[in-house]
């Protein structure tokens, strides 16, 4: 188990947060954005800069995070509405739902492997497609099926898609991630496990997110979360409501050897990573011999 920093967390310029990671003992990274552009839709010049930078640095792209499949599943067949403005409306938003998963199929996800593979990244981290409106359930088999397409087609690449446990997907909580997981079957589809993503989405995440996505973790996502219980709202912090201490020390009686990323979705983001930084190499020093891994 290793300490790594999502690039954007600290900078929208990989080179301050390549600077400034590892100035603080870190070196390897997960890559997100350059500037306002997400992986891998950069342009020439950027990817080369990249490139130039990772050697500068000796930084290390553990994951890439491309967005792949923070998109709505289109239904097996359209809404209708009796007022034609309407139904016409309704067709148009469903039509457009379709393109965008064949473009996310199709498109970003050969292009998310194939960058993978040029920068040496192993983890492409990617959503459980949005539920768009539907309750909380069980996976429909259209996702099933993508997923299994996917997973195919990353494994084929020697590359792991891990699916980020996010509310609103059908991957809410690691109890919905375990059950896509379990469908499709494919060692190269795996679970980016979000501690902080599985609170928002009513999961107890350690232990009983945990519980049943254990086994399948091959990237994990480091913040913390309060709970306004007055307004129903939460807050990202650095040390929260989560229990970390038992959820490190279960990574490490599992054998788990993938990157811990710290991503804090908090500002100022500079202080808020260097603290967060602090507080997980605490966290691994008390969960093992090895100490801090950076």
């Amino acid at each position: 188990m290793f300490i790594s920093l999502v690039t954007d967390e600290i900078s929208a310029d990989p080179e301050t947060a390549f600077e400034l990671g590892v100035e603080w003992g870190v070196r390897h990274f997960e890559l997100r954005g350059f500037g306002a552009d997400r992986v891998p839709l950069f342009t020439p010049y950027q990817k080369d800069r990249l490139k130039e930078l990772m050697d500068e640095y000796q930084a290390r792209i553990v994951a890439i995070s491309p967005g792949l499949f923070k998109i709505p599943l289109p239904r097996a067949k359209r809404e209708r509405f009796a007022l034609r403005v309407l139904d016409s409306e309704l067709h148009s938003r469903w039509l457009s739902a379709r393109e965008e998963l064949r473009r996310h199929i199709e498109e970003l996800l050969p292009a998310s492997l194939d960058y993978a593979c040029e920068i040496g990244a192993q983890v492409v981290v990617v959503f459980g497609l949005l539920r768009g409106g539907l309750p909380p359930g069980p996976v429909p088999e259209a996702a099933i099926a993508i997923f299994r397409r996917a997973a195919e087609r990353a494994g084929a690449a020697g590359r792991t898609l891990a699916i980020e446990v996010e509310d609103g997907t059908f991957a809410d909580t690691g109890a919905h991630t375990a059950e896509i997981l379990q469908a499709v079957d494919h060692p190269a589809l795996a679970v980016n496990w979000d501690p902080g993503n599985a609170v928002v989405s009513g999961e107890n995440p350690y232990p009983d997110g945990y519980a049943a996505v254990r086994g399948y973790v091959r990237h994990v996502h480091f913040k913390d979360v309060v709970h306004d219980r007055d307004t129903g709202e939460f807050r990202y912090v650095v040390s929260g409501e989560i229990d970390w201490e038992g959820q490190i020390r279960a990574l490490e009686r599992d054998g788990y050897a993938g990157a811990v990323s710290i991503e804090t979705h908090r500002v100022p983001k500079v202080r808020s990573a260097r603290e967060a930084l602090e507080r997980l190499r605490q966290l691994l020093a008390a969960a093992g011999p090895e100490g801090d891994r950076a």
